[in-house]
């Protein structure tokens, strides 16, 4: 029954401790449950109360009274600088646990984020090992420059995602995010972009603990793209030919090759090679982990160890592995004091081809195979070599070499490894209960070396003659180094005054110092490929280069929070940044903040309202700054090697003034508002949490502006001159209840941008268009530019009665007709020029969401993970999506029903025609999609059975990631990057594993 109100309590799971023999009470707490073994022990549990245990004496009946559980409320969630109350907060912070192993086969800790916030926009622009991590933007875009938040793990501040990105997931005890100002202003001009507070697992008083988590599986795209096949490609190349260069044009591929290709006569001449099959492939992966914990009641300590493999979906050498270890101890040496230190480090191992992650993309790249090499080249000649030509290679319309992409992928050698070490070692003071002072330095180190090598190579035709070669081999080596040095000194006092005032105050000092040193050198001609060392005889080309930056901040911030009886919550925080990266006269800046809070259930009016377990109102401003922005802008820079030549033998060392410095820089400034409503209900199994923000930023750099020739210079240091803004709201629901002995949970957030645009540029700020996106007043940043396609022309009247496209005479039907838009005087002129494009398409969501559920029974636990998003275009040109563009490239399946004088189409237009290859809204692809993210299930089996082997825990599971994607594109995974090429990167992948967690 209900300890409070004696009231019965139906559905309570009764369970006899070490076994899966359980029951549930009926609609008037009554249950029966048949137990064995002497003195049993009976666990009652039931949600929004507190777990129960009772070691029954055998007599038959047994009365329990179950408390109200009120530790969600007592709750406390991470925050800038320390911890506070879940029912005390004002500002926009979400918070996630993880408090068993993570099973989820992540390869980076920023995959955990995905589905488990709102407001929190996660993309993976690749699958390749190492190089997978996601972009993270946290309440949409809100600078030019760069948009990654602020990472601070166990209070040491990252500046980017690598580091999160690589500890171990396991050792991850929770993850905050600080979403609007008054959260974040704590950081002052680090936080612009919002924060990602982590803080790690401890140790804990007791025995040691020791915990084995391990998980095997393999990966395989999500998506493999359709190309034609290689009779089909034969011909429409002809058709191409014919269409671009006339009736008599040379054909590439004669009908007898066609059937060659058909019948598979002549496989080393006229293959039927699916490129893109041949280069994917399933790929292995593996996580193991191991921690020990353990201290008394003054020491505690944890040790952690990771081991993470992960292959490519892509065939050739191309691996990743990371070590991870991780240490920590808290000690109280007196009462009055206690030290702590962290230390988290990993090393990565990237090995892969020469050119590394970059065999991968780019014109000639791995994935731009899937197009530019013809299926008509076998992957293999039957004398085994690689093929690289097929048997119109010596035609007049000769076909090309292609660049193998397997034999790509085996070719020379290129070794990353990355070594980077953390830690903080702390000092607290406790004057007095109320009063403590904490001092810390931190130190973050990371270095990394690169070696690649590019060997001499031949290739040869079927009949080994040579079709190309490379007589030289070159060798290249970088290394770089950087540390952070970071000292915080914080000052803290709280107090309670008469039960009814909570105060507390925290007044800071830091001082941060970053460096960053490189050194890159080459050389060529080594006598043997086996050779990959400059002192191995290279004697061609040598070459050098190095260079350094630093900087440095200091600041000086305060909070204050205040709580009055309980009720009325009030914070402010204020903070004053100084940056090296401005100049003497604009190098601080104050970045205020202020929030408010009304728990209205704590009022008289619904002291009576029992399933209103709380319910807070809260509001926030605040102003934050950006100094994410290149070193030196303020100072004036002079380029050399701009020498003079005097004479014809005399040459003169010279420097020159190409570019003006701008020595008034200053910071961006970001205002954000936001209000929102926090409400547990039915004894806090059902939580809502709903925010309304608003985002300002304004002394936004930019740089595009008209250069006077006169001045002789040929650039201008950006200025802070634009600005953008950005909003929308935020839903949160969870819900967690038990049917009898099954526990269940399901939940879901939403996030809707209202607001996203560029609202200036400045005085005589000139629009920024680049082949494919604008920056322009009252659009989204960086929006696809391009033209609108109005249909496909059918008959030569149609064209003859059209604008003229581009200026062409050759247009003719079966081309994209174009629309009209504008001209020199803004207004449509009867020809399609550049002054005709338009947006065309929006990069960034208009919405994001997500559904999260989960199972208990006995052991027996089920959970699942929905991610989605909404409203976002990606443009897609780069691979197979153009009508057989260029003299070589494959084109996807679907153009065998492009436009024909015998078929026309009104969707595709004809091969080989003008101008049907433009950026424009064709290329355009509605990205929305919702996906399948996670999938566990997982059984413990009952203490009874492990204790007889000294284990405490065992638990066996199988989890599948990225397992489901319902979208409207076809042939690739939606989920990329914003901007150009993103469809020449490594596919994404589907991850099925299977493993085990231990504990000892």
């Amino acid at each position: 029954m209900n300890a409070g109100d004696n009231t019965p309590v139906a559905g309570v799971s009764v369970v006899q401790q070490g076994s899966a023999n359980g029951t549930s009470t009926d609609s008037k707490g009554f249950f029966t449950l048949n137990v064995a073994g002497n003195s049993p022990v009976l666990v009652f549990s039931y949600v929004g109360f507190k777990t129960y245990s009772l070691e029954w004496d055998g007599t038959s009946a047994v009365a329990v009274k179950l408390e109200q559980d009120v530790s969600a409320l007592q709750d406390v969630v991470v925050v800038g600088y320390g911890v506070q109350k879940k029912i005390n907060q004002t500002g926009s912070t979400q918070t996630v646990k993880f408090d068993d192993a993570v099973n989820q086969p992540v390869t980076n800790s920023g995959q955990l984020m995905y589905g488990k916030f709102s407001g929190v926009q996660l993309t993976q622009g690749s699958g390749l090992p190492g190089a997978d991590a996601s972009s993270i933007v946290i309440r949409g875009v809100g600078t030019f420059g760069a948009t990654t938040p602020l990472v601070v793990i166990d209070n040491i501040q990252y500046s980017g995602l690598e580091a999160f990105n690589n500890l171990s997931p396991a050792d991850i005890e929770t993850i905050s995010v600080l979403k609007d100002a008054s959260a974040s202003a704590i950081y002052g001009a680090r936080g612009a972009n919002g924060v990602i507070v982590v803080t790690t697992k401890r140790g804990k008083s007791g025995a040691m603990s020791v915990v084995y988590n391990n998980y095997f599986g393999f990966q395989e795209v999500t998506v493999v793209p359709k190309y034609l096949n290689a009779a089909d490609y034969a011909r429409l190349k002809n058709e191409r030919d014919i269409n671009a260069n006339g009736a008599n044009a040379p054909l590439r591929y004669s009908e007898e090759d066609i059937q060659s290709i058909i019948d598979g006569s002549n496989p080393d001449k006229y293959a039927n090679t699916n490129w893109a099959k041949e280069i994917l492939r399933k790929a292995p992966v593996q996580n193991h982990y191991l921690a020990f914990s353990g201290g008394n009641e003054k020491t505690t300590y944890r040790v952690s160890m990771g081991y993470l493999n992960q292959e490519a979906i892509v065939r050739g050498k191309f691996k990743s592995e990371r070590f991870n270890v991780s240490f920590n101890i808290n000690s109280n040496v007196k009462k009055w004091l206690t030290i702590s230190n962290v230390t988290n480090a990993f090393w990565t191992k990237f090995r892969g081809p020469s050119g590394g992650a970059g065999a991968i993309t780019g014109e000639t790249g791995i994935i731009n195979q899937f197009q530019r090499s013809a299926p008509t080249v076998p992957v293999y000649y039957s004398n085994g070599e690689y093929g690289v030509v097929d048997g119109s290679y010596l035609k007049v319309n000769a076909s090309f070499p292609v660049t193998h992409a397997i034999r790509r992928g085996f070719l020379g050698d290129h070794k990353n490894d990355n070594i980077n070490i953390a830690d903080r070692f702390g000092v607290k003071v406790d004057f007095t209960k109320d009063l403590s002072f904490e001092t810390s330095g931190s130190l973050n180190l990371s270095y990394d070396n690169v070696s690649n090598f590019s060997p001499t190579d031949n290739t040869y035709d079927s009949e080994g003659n040579l079709v190309g070669q490379s007589l030289v081999n070159t060798l290249t080596n970088s290394t770089s180094f950087n540390y952070r040095l970071l000292n915080e000194n914080i000052l803290r006092y709280s107090r309670n005054i008469n039960k009814k005032h909570d105060l507390s105050v925290l007044l800071g000092h830091s001082v941060l110092y970053n460096r960053n040193d490189g050194f890159s050198g080459s050389l060529q001609g080594f006598p043997s490929n086996s050779i990959q060392e400059f002192d191995g005889g290279g004697v061609l080309n040598p070459s050098v280069s190095g260079g350094a930056n630093e900087e440095s901040v200091q600041s000086f911030f305060s909070r204050l929070n205040y709580v009055y009886n309980g009720k009325y919550l009030f914070e402010f925080n204020i903070r004053r940044d100084g940056s090296s990266k401005f100049g003497p006269s604009n190098r601080y800046a104050n970045f205020p903040s202020a929030s408010a809070g009304w728990r209205i259930n704590e009022e008289n009016f619904l002291s009576n309202v029992n399933w209103i377990s709380d319910l807070k109102l809260r509001a926030s401003w605040g102003i934050t700054g950006n100094d994410n922005i290149g070193n030196y802008i303020y100072a004036q820079n002079y380029n050399t090697g701009l020498d003079y030549y005097l004479g014809t033998n005399t040459i003169v060392g010279a420097v020159a003034l190409t570019g003006l410095a701008n020595p008034t820089i200053t910071w961006e400034t970001v205002e954000q508002y936001d209000i929102g409503v926090d409400a547990s209900l039915f004894r806090n199994r059902l939580s809502i949490t709903a925010d309304y923000f608003k985002r300002t930023s304004t002394d936004v750099l930019y740089g595009n502006f008209p250069i006077p020739r006169t001045i002789g210079v040929t650039n201008l240091a950006a200025q802070n001159a634009a600005s953008m803004v950005n909003g929308g709201l935020e839903l949160a629901v969870n819900y967690r209840g038990n049917i009898k002995a099954v526990n269940y949970s399901i939940g879901g957030s939403l996030s809707k941008f209202d607001l996203n645009e560029v609202t200036g540029l400045g005085d005589k700020g000139l629009e920024t268009i680049t082949a494919e996106s604008i920056v322009r007043i009252g659009v989204p940043f960086n929006s696809y530019f391009g033209y609108q396609v109005l249909g496909i022309f059918q008959t030569a009247d149609e064209v003859a009665n059209a604008p003229k496209q581009f200026g062409s005479v050759r247009t003719a039907p079966g081309d994209f007709q174009y629309a009209d838009l504008s001209g020199p005087a803004g207004k449509p002129d009867g020809v399609i020029d550049a002054f005709d494009r338009t947006v065309i398409g929006n990069p960034f969501p208009k919405m994001i969401y997500n559904f999260n559920g989960s199972l208990n029974f006995k052991g027996l636990e089920l959970s699942i993970l929905f991610e989605g998003v909404n409203g976002l275009d990606r443009l897609l040109n780069d691979n197979g999506q153009l009508p057989f563009e260029g003299d070589r490239n494959n084109s996807l399946s679907y153009w065998i029903n492009r436009w024909t004088p015998e078929k026309p189409s009104t969707t595709l237009p004809r091969l080989g025609g003008q101008n049907n290859a433009v950026v424009s809204d064709f290329y355009i692809e509605d990205a929305s999609y919702l996906r399948l993210k996670n999938l566990e299930l997982g059984y413990t089996v009952p203490a009874s059975f492990t204790q007889r082997f000294g284990l405490s825990k065992l638990r066996v599971f199988a989890s599948a990631q990225n397992l489901l994607t319902f979208t409207k594109m076809e042939n690739y995974d939606p989920e990329r990057a914003r901007g150009g090429n993103t469809d020449q990167l490594t596919p994404l992948y589907k991850v099925y594993t299977f493993g085990l967690n231990l504990k000892f």
